[in-house]
């Protein structure tokens, strides 16, 4: 195969024909199987190039042919593929019919339990072919089949970078690299599903495609979009990074970016426009098209920052301002990034946008694009104004690392099963959403912070759980739900973070019994305007009020890391003489059983406003922990709870 282009196979496998079928059987037992291959009638392919190997693997009712598992076929003339150690028909043994499955590129002792392993190669010269994992299946094949089309599908992602200069011409001499990449995964060989495995943190390299000068290649692993994933070219020492985090990398596709750099006498300057077009084609030849144009300015890093989006809904520009980023007392870092996504109907000629003063051009014959501009002296926002007509702006984001207060995307679904519906998943609480934070995510994702849940119109919010945790309940000031926006809002918990806090990843379930649709999750990094630190609830936080527990009492889900000698605090206001608090275990109804074990003694409060702590020692730990319900309730009288805390033993 060549070794920079990767292609598609399809085989074929010849057999002995026999008169009578079990002649046929008896004849063909012995028999090596031997495959062809042919060429896919598809302008971007081309042959496997001589000695390239398969693994091929004879699949039954039983599962896979121990002695015809992931044997090597390896081809002298990039057509006929032929063994050392062939397969036989023998090893069907006496069923009539086979699976087939094969994958490119053949490793020795790399399929276990059906499971082909693999690892992209990341090194200088790195070759793409290599890369390049393909699969193959054919079911129900008969034994006494005398021609099976064995066809190969790619696997992986393909992306290619085109750097044009402004003459539309192919600029040789450009690096190119992308980040947050994982570089191994597996196959299931029974389904062809691809599984990516281990942490999205290495950057790879593309490689130049030695047959189109100014174009670079590289093969990645699939991927849900990814917080701060990046893709920079370098050309005549100058950075040009292109965020690609709103991209998913889905198994089969060739995404295809192309760059066009305006460069003055053969040098791009740094505060040169940058126009970029880009475009997803699935091998299908399926397409999605955006863009981006770099705005003059000063360097500016995207890499690892989180991008908050500063647009409620598409706006249309006029001359009248139209300003983003209402930040309060809070600022951006001067090297920080606005990244304005614009559309219009009209681009036969240029247009213009300014920002805040500075005029930024549209080039004609781009109808989309993302304009990206350094915060520089804009910290506290920007003004967004055109004269000319039918711009749209869909998309206003800003890239930074600084506490802004604004909300986070985690997570946006489908609408698919598992991926924002229940499905028809047996189980009570079925997973809606999975989400993996990034690094910069995870430091967000502390208690303080706040978690929001937009669901689809009429659903009920009482059916979500993060992990085994509840995230409403309305009787026990547990969370808050806005029917105008369908927005389910959590303060996060000590709980909540040590549900996430090994690995970064976020389940979230929902009952299978109502017709649950969960559109997206964000994440508000917390106020600094008060401490939250081991936060156990604190309903205010949440846009909900401090509960007066002569009305109502508070749920509060039990952290796994609370230990022996730990306190749990209670801050109050407003307390009576007579107030006490007390609790029991979350799954306790006291009108029904006032005498319910108390989890927490009751204890006196002091008229005013302060503090009670009950103190953890290692019965009550231990109580606690095992308490199937994960929770507490916190019941009293006379005075009004603010927030809950948890205090280490240590002081913290």
């Amino acid at each position: 195969m060549r070794k920079t282009i990767l292609f598609g196979l399809a085989a074929a496998m010849l057999v002995v024909a026999c008169s009578e079928e079990d002649d046929l059987r008896q004849g063909i037992a012995g028999e090596g199987i031997t495959f062809t291959s042919s060429v896919m009638s598809r302008a971007t392919d081309t042959s496997f190039e001589a000695g390239d190997a398969i693994g091929v693997s004879m699949y039954t009712e039983s599962g896979f042919v121990g002695n015809a598992t992931n044997v090597q076929y390896t081809t002298e003339d990039g057509s006929r593929f032929t063994s050392t150690n062939p397969m036989t028909w023998g090893a069907a043994g006496s069923a009539e019919t086979v699976d087939f499955k094969g994958v490119y590129p053949y490793k020795a002792e790399a399929v276990a339990d059906g499971i082909y392993s693999f690892t992209l190669a990341t090194g200088e010269g790195a070759s793409l072919s290599d890369n390049d994992v393909m699969y193959s299946s054919m079911t129900d094949v008969a034994v006494s089949s005398k021609n099976v089309d064995l066809t190969f599908k790619h696997k992986l992602v393909k992306v290619v970078m085109q750097v044009y200069d402004q003459n539309r011409k192919l600029l040789p001499g450009a690096t190119v690299k992308i980040n947050n990449q994982q570089t191994s995964g597996t196959l299931n060989l029974a389904d062809g599903t691809v599984t990516s495995t281990g942490t999205a943190d290495a950057t790879l390299d593309f490689a130049s495609n030695p047959e189109v000068e100014g174009e670079y290649q590289t093969i990645v692993m699939p991927s849900a979009p990814t917080q701060g994933r990046v893709i920079t070219i370098t050309y005549n020492n100058v950075d040009y990074p292109c965020p690609v985090d709103m991209y998913a990398f889905d198994s089969g596709s060739k995404m295809i970016f192309s760059v066009t750099l305006n460069p003055e006498s053969g040098t791009a300057s740094q505060g040169t426009i940058v126009n970029a077009t880009a475009t997803v084609e699935n091998w299908t030849e399926q397409r999605i098209e955006s863009g981006w144009i770099f705005g003059a300015g000063e360097s500016f890093e995207v890499e690892g920052k989180i991008s908050y989006q500063l647009l409620t809904e598409p706006t249309v520009l006029s001359a009248d301002v139209s300003h983003f980023g209402n930040f309060g007392n809070k600022q951006l870092d001067a090297t920080d990034v606005y990244s304005l996504e614009y559309k219009r109907d009209n681009a036969a000629d240029d247009a213009t946008i300014t920002i805040s003063g500075k005029d930024y051009t549209l080039q004609k014959g781009l109808t989309a694009g993302t304009l990206l501009i350094a915060a520089e002296n804009n910290t506290r926002g920007i003004d967004v104004t055109s004269k000319d007509a039918g711009i749209e702006l869909t998309s206003v984001l800003v890239y930074t690392n600084e506490n802004i207060g604004l909300p986070i995307t985690l997570w946006t679904g489908d609408g698919s099963a598992g991926n924002g519906t229940v499905g028809d998943d047996v189980d009570s609480y079925p997973v809606i959403a999975r989400i993996t934070l990034s690094e910069e995510q995870q430091n967000l994702f502390v208690p303080g912070a706040i978690l929001r849940c937009y669901l689809a119109d009429g659903n009920d919010a009482a059916v979500l759980r993060l992990g085994t945790l509840q995230l409403y309940y309305s009787w026990r000031n547990l969370g808050i739900f806005d029917d105008d926006s369908n927005c389910l809002t959590n303060v996060l918990t000590l709980a909540m973070c040590d549900e996430v806090k090994d690995d970064g990843n976020i389940m979230i379930f929902g009952q299978n019994w109502s017709n649950i649709q969960l559109d997206r999750v964000e994440l508000v990094p917390a106020s600094d305007d008060e401490v939250f630190t081991n936060l156990l609830w604190c309903h205010k936080a949440e846009g909900g009020n401090d509960c007066n527990m002569d009305w109502g009492d508070i749920l509060v889900n039990i952290p796994t890391s609370l230990k022996s000698g730990d306190i749990i605090r209670v801050t109050y206001t407003d307390a009576a003489e007579g107030a006490y608090l007390e609790a029991v275990a979350g799954n306790v109804d006291l009108e029904t059983t006032p005498d319910a074990q108390r989890m927490l003694q009751k204890t006196d409060v002091s008229v005013g406003g302060g503090s009670v702590d009950f103190d953890i020692n290692e019965e009550t730990c231990t109580a606690l922990l095992g308490l199937e319900c994960r929770s507490l309730i916190i019941n009293g009288e006379n005075l009004t709870v603010h927030k809950i805390q948890l205090v280490r033993r240590s002081g913290e």
